[in-house]
């Protein structure tokens, strides 16, 4: 098993990395610096858009422009493949699992749990009806369930789908993630909904960490974003027992027929993705140790750093540039309104259950 890339891989990736990749992210940061000092400075809150949103949609319509020179697709696929294992595994140090022993944990252990199963359930029979593909629909369950860009990428590399099937899911995530950032604080202005309620309703249905800041603060400030970041935490917990599950159903599928295997769970276990563990080890590390801002905040929190810039954030972002420049008109022309159903009748079953849990069970209040 190779843990680390060979030096022809970086010989190989340099030119995209540099002339394709690091443009796209510098001009994303760039956007990302002028979006979030016009809207701090006018409403005085985070800016809506994160740097790694503008970045996917720069390069879907780009890939959709030009035709990219072959020399430059090996930086693409660097960049999707071991960008995208480092920028997981340093993301992990954003979650702790502390929250999961306070006192009422028991129903955000339960409204975590079915913001998970919900969406998964749905988009597996959604995506029978539709015809979308097995591994199509389960990257889009698991993106609306657990946490959006980084459970796709990483369930994208677990149950080796095609990068072509995880842009599809990410443009998927992305825009109904954008949709949450702005829905939510109107309904919750509609509605003036409990600071308690509203969080826990936006972080058991809102994709990505980032837009979940977004939405929280925008819609009941500190008090709703600390529910939210605990029912979150439990959602990103469950990322390595669902893709194990996922690992051990498609393998169980795939070889069912194959005479000559000895115990296709053992294989199906060997090929379990090592920078998953990591992910999860540095979940577990995080929450026992304190780590120092200085350390932390530039590798992947961006604390205290300009615009949050943080090793993790960027490696994903390198990572989503190039599964996206998979995105091409004729992939969304054959899937593209399937899996938009999918994701998003998904999301709104997801958003439902999850606001009446919240208005019902006892939940303690922030």
């Amino acid at each position: 098993m190779q843990i680390l890339p060979s030096r022809s891989e970086i010989t190989s990736a340099a030119p995209g990395i540099v002339i394709v990749v690091l443009p796209i992210i510098v001009v994303s940061e760039l956007i990302y610096w002028i979006e979030s000092y016009y809207v701090r400075a006018v409403f005085g809150i985070p800016a809506p858009i994160i740097a790694l949103m503008i970045a996917a949609v720069i390069a879907i319509v780009s890939t959709n422009l030009f035709d990219l020179p072959k020399k430059y697709l090996s930086g693409l696929s660097f960049s999707t493949r071991w960008l995208l294992r480092t920028g997981i595994v340093l993301y992990g140090l954003n979650f702790s699992y502390s929250l999961w022993i306070k006192p009422g944990a028991q129903w955000i252990l339960v409204i975590g749990v079915v913001s998970v199963i919900v969406p998964l359930i749905a988009a597996y029979y959604l995506g029978k009806i539709f015809h979308l593909g097995e591994k199509l629909s389960l990257l889009v369950a698991v993106g609306t369930g657990i946490c959006g860009i980084s459970a796709i990428v990483a369930t994208q590399q677990a149950i080796k789908s095609d990068e072509e099937s995880a842009g599809m899911a990410l443009a998927t995530i992305l825009t109904f993630g954008t949709m949450v950032l702005f829905l939510y604080p109107v309904l919750d202005g509609i509605f003036s909904l409990d600071k308690t309620i509203y969080g826990i309703w936006t972080g058991g249905t809102t994709l990505d960490l980032p837009q979940l800041v977004a939405a929280a603060l925008q819609g009941g400030g500190s008090s709703s974003l600390l529910m939210a970041l605990w029912v979150k935490s439990i959602r990103i917990g469950l990322l390595v027992p669902v893709i194990l599950v996922l690992i051990l159903r498609l393998g169980k599928s795939a070889t069912a027929s194959d005479n000559a295997a000895n115990s296709k769970y053992a294989r199906v276990l060997s090929s379990f993705p090592l920078f998953i563990v990591g992910f999860f080890l540095v979940i577990l590390l995080n929450t026992f140790i304190a780590f120092p801002s200085w350390i932390i905040s530039p590798i992947a929190t961006g604390n205290g750093e300009f615009l949050g810039l943080n090793a993790a954030n960027l490696f994903l972002t390198a990572a989503i540039i190039g599964i996206c420049f998979r995105v091409r008109r004729n992939v969304i022309g054959r899937t593209g309104w399937k899996i938009l159903a999918v994701g998003g009748l998904a999301w709104c079953l997801q958003s439902l259950i999850i606001f009446l849990l919240a208005n019902i069970l006892p939940i303690p209040q922030a």
